[in-house]
């Protein structure tokens, strides 16, 4: 039996295509539709267009990436996208016939269904899985079971100890919740990567968190403006309708995602108040009908101002694995937000995450009976650190708070060392959710306190500029 762990869209495609495989599938879900697939805005990343090629595609995600992409990884996530979006048509989703442009990408290459993509590929595949007899339960995965580097089974809240098991498969998302402004829903606490790391899983890239630079919270609603709205023309003003963006970057509002969730956050810290202007943007009801019933719920309208924030939205780090979704303990995959293969590198370029995400997952049956190789773990430094068994425990919005202000936008040693010793002073060997928390951001602080320069979305005010010296990986494994 494989368990997949997740039941997001890398989680659910790889589900399928292991059962479509001939392989016996369950997955494991803490709640069903309740992770960052079913609420995400853009879309899917791919070089299908006639002035278009995974090599422009690849150009642009290593540009974004600034200089910390592994290439190789690059290179095939990026000549698998044509073939994701094929095989997703071939099983009956329908794209809408535009493609879009966001930030960062030189041509229109973002495969998208209106601006809720996210909810309709996860109820897609959903329907999909189920149609298939694949068992999908809600249950939350507290530990892995790892004997002689080999997982050996899993233990749940729910069904205990579960021993008969083949191949266990990480879907479990991200930690982006752990910023008190965030795009994500209450379930990315980094449960995945915390129970990985503990099991002896290397750990890589946790210091860069991408925050997405328009959030929007009108009354008790929070909604991500989706980055294709600034690709249809919308765009970023002060209360003084500047477009204040292109003092910090030549393309303005489609600049990379880190840049200008600077620039929106340097200029609400230094007394303006910052929004989206909807106005420019032609056909707006039909292109987005979900920002749109989100506007009339508050009596709003695209002539209106919207006022947006930054908030943390993406974490690039995560369980290192290899193309091929192998990490550093055998027979246990991770694909997704929760793993790190380098495509990223120190910054995503938008719409690439459902790409990595749907690769890895349709991807997997063919590399399951292939000889095991693991992750690559030679480019950058490996720090060992322990456990703490005993201390306090911190609850998540304390966490929540501690990391805006210490491991946010703009970061500082102060800040950091700030944060690393209180995170270093709390339990996090215990089995629950806020130790989970808790060590994932001890180990993100740690990375951004040890990586002294400015590169991608890690920004620090002591370091601003690059270092060629840092052009590697932190890696983090633990002391057993």
């Amino acid at each position: 039996m494989i368990y997949v762990v997740g039941d997001g869209i890398a989680g659910l495609s790889a589900a399928i295509s292991l059962r479509e495989s001939g392989r016996e599938v369950t997955v494991i879900t803490k709640e069903l539709r309740g992770g960052s697939s079913y609420i995400s805005k853009g879309g899917v990343a791919a070089a299908t267009s006639s002035d278009d090629t995974p090599q422009l595609h690849a150009q642009d995600t290593i540009m974004v990436g600034d200089g910390l992409c592994d290439e190789e990884a690059v290179r095939y996530f990026t000549s698998e996208g044509p073939a994701v979006i094929e095989e997703l048509t071939r099983w009956g989703f329908e794209f809408d016939g535009d493609l879009r442009l966001e930030g960062g990408h030189s041509r229109r290459r973002v495969h998208h269904k209106a601006d809720e993509t996210g909810r309709a590929l996860t109820e897609f595949l959903l329907r999909r899985a189920l149609s298939l007899g694949i068992n999908i339960v809600e249950d939350e995965l507290l530990a892995l079971y790892v004997k002689d580097s080999e997982v050996r089974g899993l233990i749940t809240r729910d069904r205990g100890s579960i021993s008969n098991v083949d191949y266990v498969v990480l879907a479990t998302g991200g930690y982006a919740y752990l910023w008190q402004y965030t795009s994500n829903p209450p379930t990315n606490t980094g449960d995945g990567i915390a129970i990985a790391f503990r099991a002896g899983a290397v750990v890589s890239d946790v210091e860069f968190i991408q925050f997405h630079p328009t959030i929007t919270t009108l009354g008790d609603e929070t909604m991500l403006l989706t980055e294709t709205l600034r690709g249809e023309g919308a765009k970023i003003i002060n209360e003084q309708g500047e477009r204040f963006a292109f003092k910090y970057h030549e393309r303005g509002e489609l600049a990379p995602r880190d840049v200008l969730s600077r620039a929106i956050y340097m200029e609400l810290m230094s007394g303006h108040r910052v929004y989206m202007d909807l106005s420019g943007i032609d056909d707006f009801e039909g292109k987005f009908p979900g920002v749109n019933d989100f506007l009339r719920r508050h009596g709003l309208s695209k002539a209106d101002r919207v006022p947006i924030y930054p908030g943390a939205h993406f974490t690039i780090g995560g369980v290192r694995v290899n193309v091929r979704s192998e990490t550093s303990i055998r027979r246990l995959y991770a694909i997704g937000e929760v793993a790190d293969t380098g495509l990223h590198g120190a910054n995503r370029l938008a719409s690439n995450s459902l790409l990595e995400g749907l690769v890895m997952g349709l991807n997997l049956p063919r590399y399951l009976d292939e000889p095991w190789e693991g992750p690559r773990l030679d480019d950058g430094i490996m720090v060992q650190v322990g456990l703490r068994d005993e201390g306090p425990s911190l609850s998540i919005d304390e966490i929540r708070r501690i990391n805006w202000e210490y491991l946010g936008i703009l970061r500082s040693e102060a800040g950091l060392r700030k944060a690393v010793e209180i995170y270093g002073s709390v339990n996090t060997a215990q089995w629950t959710r806020e130790s989970n928390a808790a060590l994932v951001s001890y180990l993100a602080s740690y990375a951004a306190l040890l990586r002294t320069e400015s590169r991608g979305v890690h920004y620090r005010v002591d370091y601003p500029g690059k270092d060629d010296n840092w052009r590697r990986r932190i890696y983090f494994r633990v002391i057993k």
